[in-house]
């Protein structure tokens, strides 16, 4: 249905065009963008926030294979110069995104327009210094405990969050980033024997596997050479006693202070875009109003900025080094072809569509939604799935649309519905 709607557009094939496409409403967004990724090709959705994202993330699973991936790359969910970092689930979930989206084949990932103006660490960084175990490997555990250590991780008695290590005699605990459970490497001499993932909480093991993938523990590199690069970079960049400035001195000495992120740019030679990662075949979609929200989120970074980098003791990046600026952003986004998808039928669009919402069946009055929704099943012309948040309350759904006789036929999401041929269905 949407394919055939930009059959005749320069979407995907013409680098620079814009198609435009509404109005979208309600859902269509997720089901056009889920028939899009069907064609074989990675897609990549630039969305004006993570709240949409996270929207996207919810709804598209209903219309797309099972077999489908769907990534979503947050931005670091602080305000603009924090002094606090990031949360360590986050950092896990960016750098597991990053590691993975270069080598997408096909699938979604989701872009909030914040996450595209945040500066990355080149791509080199998380490919070299991303380790794979597998059992039957050699295995040096002081060796492996120093390498991850110099990657960011913490060793703890007991492994709960990312980034922890924990080491006993033959057996050694590690959360990786990027990983959704820990693993439990059980050693038999110089040789990994087992590897078996285990639960944080109760810290029993749940099932073997045969490799596992270990990412560093953050987007930045810390001691050594990286230490002396940051360090002369700092003086490079600031005026003033680095002494006296607490980022500077607790990174000298091997520690990661909070808000560390923002000073991204002195770890490396060059920093990257998330454009970078991007594989070569990726099309472009972006829903929503995204240039407002990346202007306001630009106007909150120089207002931050103008607030709190008068502090000699702290100072900051300026905004252009730290964050793409609008302009830089959209000139990158100027490389791609690119198909949005519009919310508002007053949006200025290259093809109209018809989609109209459905009245609203709610059941606020205490009951009468099923008379409403037999005469709405009267006039309207097509097929009509029901789609339930839950198996218990597709249960009472049925019984209570059985009392006014009408028996939705279940089904297991959209994509059996739509190759069924049923005219009423509930997923």
């Amino acid at each position: 249905m949407f394919c055939d709607l930009i059959t005749d557009l320069p979407w995907p094939e013409k680098p620079g065009s814009r198609t435009a496409i509404g109005p979208m409403p309600g859902a269509t967004s997720s089901a056009a963008i889920a028939e899009l990724a069907e064609q074989g090709r990675p897609l990549i959705v630039l969305v004006a926030s993570l709240a949409e994202a996270h929207t996207l993330e919810r709804e598209l699973p209903l219309f797309l294979s099972a077999d489908t991936p769907i990534l979503t790359l947050p931005d670091w969910e602080t305000l603009p110069y924090d002094h606090f970092s990031p949360h360590q689930d986050i950092v896990s979930q960016r750098l597991r995104t990053l590691y993975e989206l270069p080598k997408l084949s096909q699938g979604i990932v989701l872009l909030p327009v914040t996450t595209a103006m945040l500066r990355t660490p080149p791509q080199h960084y998380i490919d070299g210094n991303t380790l794979d175990l597998k059992v039957g490997d050699t295995f040096d555990p002081e060796a492996f405990t120093k390498t991850l250590t110099l990657n960011g991780y913490r060793t703890v008695e007991t492994v709960f969050e990312h980034g922890e290590l924990a080491v006993r005699g033959a057996l050694l605990d590690v959360f990786p980033m990027g990983s959704p459970v820990p693993f439990r490497i059980d050693l038999l001499d110089d040789e990994v024997e087992t590897l078996r993932t285990f639960d944080p909480e109760s810290q029993r093991t749940i099932e073997r596997v045969s490799e596992i993938k270990l990412m560093p523990a953050r987007e930045f590199p810390i001691g050594g050479d990286a230490t002396h690069r940051f360090q002369m970079a700092w003086y490079d960049t600031f005026d003033g006693d680095a002494d006296l400035c607490p980022t500077f001195t607790e990174i000298s000495a091997g520690r990661v202070p909070g808000g560390a992120e923002y000073y991204l740019p002195l770890f490396f030679e060059e920093c990257g875009s998330v454009f970078d990662y991007f594989p070569q075949d990726a099309a472009l979609v972006t829903v929503g109003d995204h240039h407002s929200a990346a202007q306001r989120y630009w106007a909150d970074i120089t207002d931050r900025y103008e607030e709190y980098g008068i502090d000699p003791r702290r100072p900051l990046l300026p905004p252009s080094r730290s964050f793409f600026p609008v302009e830089d952003l959209y000139a990158q986004l100027g490389r791609y072809s690119v198909l949005e998808l519009k919310y508002e039928a007053q949006s200025p669009a290259h093809v109209k569509t018809a989609f109209k919402l459905a009245p609203i069946l709610t059941d606020t009055d205490g009951g009468g939604y099923q008379d409403r929704l037999k005469r709405f099943l009267s006039d309207h012309q097509g097929p009509v799935l029901l789609c339930a948040e839950s198996q218990g309350r597709r249960e009472v759904l049925l019984e209570n649309l059985a009392k006014a006789e009408l028996a939705p036929e279940p089904m297991a999401g959209w994509s059996e519905f739509i190759q069924s041929g049923c005219d009423f269905g509930i997923t």
